[in-house]
C-alpha cells in the first residue's frame, strides 16, 4: 500500500515516515528539497493547486496524511493570507486530489480551533471557536473535509513536540543554553504530545479504521494536563540548572494572536472505539529528553565553556 506524508520534512512528518517506511511504500510532499530520508519525493508548494494536483495524480497513494501546514501562531497572526492560502486553499487542493485517485485522506488539525472557555476537556462534536487567524484556518479546512472530501479523518492534537523541527523544549533549550531569564505564561493549559506517539497512533488508524466512513474526527494528544510554565520547570529539573524562571499571565506576553486557556481535549472515543490510550506526556518527554534534548543541552553547555 503506498501511503503519501505532506510535511514529510517537518516534525511530524519526519516521524510518520520513520513509522511507515519500514512496511509500505511511503512517499513525501514538500515544498523544500527531501534532504535525507530513503523515499520517493514529490516537491509542490502547498500554495500552487496544480503542483499540488501533479503530485498527487503521479504518486497514486491508497492514503494521504496531510501534516503539511503553517503552524507559525503568530506568523499566521500577522500573514492572514498566507495562513488561509496554505492551510485552507492547500488543504482543498489535497482533498480534491485525493479524491481524484480514491484516496483515504486523514488530516492533522489542531485544539487551537477552539476558543478554551470550557472548563472540561473539548470533545470531538463541540463546537469550535477559534480565537487565532490559526485557528481560524485549521477550522475551516475542517469544515471543507467534512462537506467535500469522499473520505477523510480528521485528527486533532495539542502541543506538539518532536526532534524535527522547532518546539516549546527545544526553545527553551535554547534560551537557558544563553542564560537568558525565562518568563513563561501559566494560565494556559493542554496536553504535550510526542509526534513519535501521534505517528504510531495514525499508523494504527490507517491498518484498522473502516476507511469507507466519510469522515470521522479524533482527539489524539498524550495524556496528561499541565501549563506551559509548569511544562518549562520539567525542562530545567532535567538539566539541574540555576535559570532563573517566572510565571506570567497570557496578557503579559503580548503576542499577536491569542491563545485559548484551555485546549486539553477529551480522548474517550480514540479509547472506547480503538482502546487506545497514549502514555503521558511527562513519560513521553523523559523518552524525547534522553533521545534528543539532552545532547543538544551538553553541546550548548560546551559551547558557553568554549
Amino acid at each position: 500500500m503506498r501511503i503519501l506524508v505532506t510535511g514529510s520534512n517537518g516534525m511530524l512528518g519526519s516521524d510518520l515516515v520513520r513509522e511507515l517506511v519500514s512496511d509500505y511504500d511511503v512517499c513525501g510532499l514538500g515544498r523544500r528539497p527531501n534532504p535525507c530520508q530513503p523515499i520517493q519525493y514529490f516537491q509542490a508548494d502547498l500554495a500552487s493547486r496544480s503542483a499540488v494536483l501533479k503530485a498527487i495524480s503521479s504518486s497514486k497513494p491508497a492514503i494521504i496524511v496531510h501534516a503539511a501546514a503553517y503552524t507559525d501562531v503568530d506568523g499566521c497572526e500577522l500573514n492572514p493570507y498566507q495562513a488561509f492560502l496554505v492551510n485552507v486553499g492547500g488543504t482543498q487542493s489535497v482533498a480534491e486530489a485525493s479524491d481524484e485517485v480514491g484516496a483515504t485522506l486523514f488530516f492533522i488539525s489542531s485544539d487551537y480551533v477552539f476558543d478554551g472557555t470550557k472548563p472540561a476537556p473539548y470533545e470531538e462534536e463541540d463546537q469550535p471557536n477559534p480565537l487565532s487567524v490559526y485557528g481560524r484556518s485549521k477550522f475551516e479546512a475542517e469544515e471543507f473535509l467534512k462537506s467535500h472530501c469522499r473520505s477523510a479523518w480528521i485528527i486533532r492534537s495539542s502541543w506538539l513536540f518532536g526532534a524535527n523541527g522547532r518546539n516549546f523544549f527545544r526553545s527553551l533549550l535554547q534560551k537557558m543554553g544563553r542564560a537568558e531569564p525565562l518568563r513563561v505564561v501559566d494560565d494556559q493549559k493542554g496536553a504535550p504530545t510526542y509526534t513519535k506517539d501521534l505517528a504510531k497512533v495514525i499508523r494504527i488508524l490507517i491498518e484498522r479504521g473502516n476507511r469507507i466512513e466519510k469522515n470521522r474526527i479524533y482527539h489524539v494528544t498524550n495524556e496528561g494536563v499541565t501549563t506551559w510554565f509548569r511544562a518549562a520547570k520539567k525542562m530545567i529539573e532535567k538539566t539541574r540548572s540555576n535559570i532563573d524562571l517566572s510565571a506570567i499571565s497570557s496578557r503579559d506576553l503580548k503576542r499577536p494572536a491569542k491563545r485559548p486557556q484551555n485546549s486539553v481535549l477529551n480522548l474517550s472515543r480514540l479509547k472506547q472505539e480503538f482502546g487506545l490510550q497514549l502514555r503521558s506526556w511527562e513519560d513521553a518527554f523523559e523518552d524525547f529528553w534522553s533521545e534528543t534534548l539532552e545532547k543538544e543541552w551538553h553541546a550548548s553547555v560546551r559551547m558557553q565553556q568554549n
